[in-house]
């Protein structure tokens, strides 16, 4: 699990593009296509920057209507997704 100060950026073995608000990735090692859209794709246009686990937190829940401890579980369980996928990876302090 990670905490909430764990941070997060897109890992630079990938490429990306916004078509009209979905996400589609490139995984430049593997040549494999990934999409998000909805919160992923909202998630991953945060991720341009390296964002905290809880400042995405604030951001679905201000998006989208979720509760807190609901959108930290799914987050924890879709950001170790794409972690484990190769397309973010954690910011050591």
């Amino acid at each position: 699990m990670f905490a909430p100060s764990t941070v997060f950026r897109r890992s630079n073995r990938q490429v990306s593009c916004d078509l009209n608000g979905e996400a589609a990735i490139l995984h430049l090692d593997q040549s494999v296509y990934f999409g998000l859209q909805g919160v992923g794709a909202q998630v991953w246009l945060a991720l341009e920057t390296p964002q905290s686990l809880a400042d995405l937190n604030c951001l679905v829940c201000q998006e989208f209507d979720v509760d807190a401890v609901r959108a930290e579980a799914d987050l924890v369980k879709f950001l170790s997704e794409l972690q484990a996928a190769g397309r973010v990876e954690r910011v050591e302090a």
